[in-house]
């Protein structure tokens, strides 16, 4: 299991790309920040949900994300569900900046892998 970012190092802080649109996500002007999106999430069979519950979260299960080291979705009490691919590490900033985001689980299974999809919007 691994990062399932672009591969650029623009996906990283502080990093930029001497390409502008792909510094500004391919749109000149939008602000990312305010933009909801889908995504699967990474690792969740060593986050401490699954770990805890030897399960995944149900669907339609209230998220929200927060940085501990990496960008990660939890439970409302806290929980660690799983990580954000590196194509998101420009929402630090945007939380850095006073940006929340919350949403819930879009869907989640057992098998082959535990995995798990979000559907989050800022708020």
């Amino acid at each position: 299991m691994g990062s399932t970012g672009t591969g650029r190092f623009s996906d990283y802080p502080g990093k930029t790309s001497s390409n502008e649109n792909e510094k500004n996500g391919g749109s000149i002007g939008e602000d990312k920040c305010l933009k909801a999106f889908t995504t699967d999430l990474e690792d969740v069979s060593r986050c401490h949900y699954f770990v805890s519950h030897n399960d995944v979260p149900p669907r339609a299960t209230e998220v929200l994300l927060a940085f501990n080291v990496r960008l990660v979705a939890t439970t409302l009490t806290g929980e660690e569900i799983g990580f954000l691919p590196t194509k998101f590490n420009y929402l630090k900033s945007c939380i850095d900046n006073g940006f929340s985001y919350a949403g819930h689980v879009a869907s989640s299974s057992l098998i082959p892998l535990p995995t798990v999809t979000i559907d989050v919007i800022p708020s």
